[in-house]
């Protein structure tokens, strides 16, 4: 498969998890999480402090605790935090992953590259689920400059 369509495959999915997901609106996977819901996906945060979303949904401790039709993972953390999060995805059976740009290192890839999952990496998510605002053009330059995948 192309890489375009990996990241296709990926945004087909109706359910995703997002780990790195935090209550502080600032964070980056606070905005993710967010982003995703008002994209119509169904979201599952994951941060193993636990408890409920501002939004009084649940915060799943760990990817093991998933309802087990979740199939997509997209991972927003330090390389060696998102490593051990792709063996568990792998062993949990899900078959779709996303490394955010910058949560990954020569191992993240070697892992993925390992694995039998659909991944991306190296990619932001907010160019490619339907961007807006900034992020649309950003998308609009990547295009202008051929750096969009193929």
């Amino acid at each position: 498969m192309t890489e375009k369509e990996i990241i296709d495959a990926f945004l087909s999915q109706k359910h995703i998890a997002v780990a790195g997901f935090s209550r502080d609106p600032r964070k980056f996977g606070a905005q993710v999480f967010e982003m995703l819901k008002t994209r119509d996906y169904r979201v599952y945060a994951v941060n193993p402090a636990g408890g409920e979303t501002p939004g009084k949904e649940p915060i799943y401790g760990s990817i093991a605790e998933l309802p087990d039709h979740v199939k997509a993972l997209w991972i927003g953390l330090k390389p060696e935090l998102t490593n051990r999060l792709i063996i568990e995805a792998g062993k949990r059976g899900m078959t779709h992953v996303w490394v955010q740009q910058m949560a990954g290192n020569k191992e993240t890839l070697k892992l993925l590259n390992e694995s039998e999952m659909l991944a991306v990496s190296k990619r932001c998510i907010f160019m490619h689920a339907n961007p807006a605002g900034f992020h649309s053009f950003h998308r609009w330059l990547a295009g202008l400059f051929g750096r969009l995948p193929k």
